[in-house]
């Protein structure tokens, strides 16, 4: 009997790549509750099994993606003309506008797990940390300063987004927030 003739095999090529890029597009368009496996995977023409050859779980997908992240906020603090405490608290509620479900993301994982890892997600987080401080002070105080900061940023960026709060725009609830420090 003749044998069949092999199948044609696909292979995506940077499948990694693609999957963190098709997740971050499903992310920005449907949200965190949007990102699955198979949906990353159809995105990117793949069976969603073949994604588990890159990640061993969503949260290793997400891992990477809140990495990509922290590496485009730290950008955003570390392009600060004249860093200081205003300029930091608006570049962190502006980033937190522009891409609210990333934003999401990033800070629904327990980042203090990563922190210190050579790789990944801990430099990411750590640019943001270097360059929050060197835009207040690189002192242990700078470090409560930081804190403080993040702290009362967050915590208004997420009552603005409830309704809470309102504001005309969400220019005017960066400006807002900037101006309470």
């Amino acid at each position: 009997m003749p044998r069949k003739p092999a199948r044609p095999t696909f292979h995506h090529g940077d499948a990694k790549a693609a999957a963190v890029e098709a997740a971050l597009a499903l992310l920005a368009a449907d949200g965190r509750d949007a990102l699955t496996l198979r949906a990353v995977a159809g995105r990117i023409g793949v069976n969603h099994r073949a994604l588990y050859r890159h990640f061993a779980s969503l949260d290793a997908l997400k891992i990477e993606v809140a990495t990509v992240g922290f590496d485009r906020l730290a950008t955003a603090l570390e392009k600060l003309s004249a860093p200081d405490s205003r300029e930091l608290v608006r570049a962190y509620a502006r980033f937190a506008f522009a891409e609210p479900h990333l934003y999401d993301l990033i800070f629904s994982l327990p980042l203090r797990k990563w922190y210190a890892m050579a790789d990944g997600l801990g430099p990411a987080f750590r640019r943001v940390t270097a360059a929050s401080l060197a835009a207040v002070s690189p002192t242990k105080d700078g470090e409560r300063q930081v804190f403080r900061l993040w702290g009362m940023t967050h915590g208004l960026i997420g009552l603005y987004r409830a309704g809470t709060w309102r504001a005309r725009s969400d220019r005017q609830a960066v400006e807002f927030i900037a101006g309470l420090v």
